[in-house]
């Protein structure tokens, strides 16, 4: 996903999970096939800007696990956070269960 500027602003919608205060994007961005397993390899430089456009635009539900590409796509999520220092500057909710 290229980070192009478009006609109108788009507005991610949040809601509160029930007995958290946690707020979280109603859209969730999937990295099944940014792991690059099954699906012919990976553009890691796409996909990390990919995670980077979701997150600015409003995302903060990343779904991964170890089992996309054998964790790659959770080694670009982290290296997506940290390259944009996203974490730091308060785009994502720090709370894991």
């Amino acid at each position: 996903m290229l980070d192009r500027p478009d006609k109108r602003e788009l507005q991610i919608e949040h809601v509160n999970i029930p007995g958290t205060n946690i707020n979280v994007s109603r859209v969730a961005l999937g990295t099944w096939a940014i792991g690059g397993w099954m699906w012919g390899g990976t553009d890691e430089t796409e996909s990390i800007a990919t995670i980077r456009t979701a997150i600015k635009r409003g995302i903060n539900v990343i779904d991964t696990a170890p089992a996309y590409g054998f964790g790659h796509s959770e080694e670009l999520v982290g290296q997506a956070l940290a390259e944009g220092d996203l974490r730091a500057r308060g785009h994502c909710n720090q709370s894991r269960s």
